[in-house]
């Protein structure tokens, strides 16, 4: 924020006023509402609170993270899932678990739970992205 005269302390809150366009807030109140938010205060926390916990988890200022790696992939690849294991096991001081979910014979979807340090957690990812045959990778990051 440019001025921090737009903040106001309110009963252990502050009070935040910002400028945005027209179309972003008609948007916004759509959302908020769809989602059956009971407040725009409360969405906007949230959003502000990803915010953050997505900057620190790319620049890499959190130490501990929590979340996880969602990899779809293709199982006729030769020695793809073997690759995926072994590098789950390389990095089982992060793992906390792991689901897989049989998509069609030929795709299938891994769900990776991780805590723990975020270089390893970036690295896994990283390393998992990079095997012939995986299709794609999210990952979802919170800063505990």
């Amino acid at each position: 924020m440019e001025n921090d005269d737009a903040m106001v302390p309110v009963s252990g809150a502050t009070r935040l006023s910002v400028s945005l366009p027209s179309a972003l807030v008609k948007e916004f109140g759509s959302v908020w509402r769809d989602m059956q938010y009971t407040n725009r205060s409360k969405a906007v926390h949230d959003a502000i609170r990803n915010f953050i916990s997505d900057h620190k988890w790319m620049q890499e200022e959190a130490e501990e993270l929590i979340g996880a790696i969602v990899l779809l992939y293709y199982v006729n690849k030769p020695g793809l899932l073997n690759a995926i294991v072994k590098v789950q096991h390389e990095f089982e001081n992060v793992i906390s678990s792991t689901m897989h979910v049989h998509l069609t014979k030929a795709k299938c979807l891994e769900i990776i739970g991780i805590k723990g340090n975020a270089k390893d957690a970036k690295s896994l990812a990283q390393k998992l992205m990079s095997k012939k045959g995986v299709k794609q990778l999210k990952f979802a990051a919170m800063i505990p």
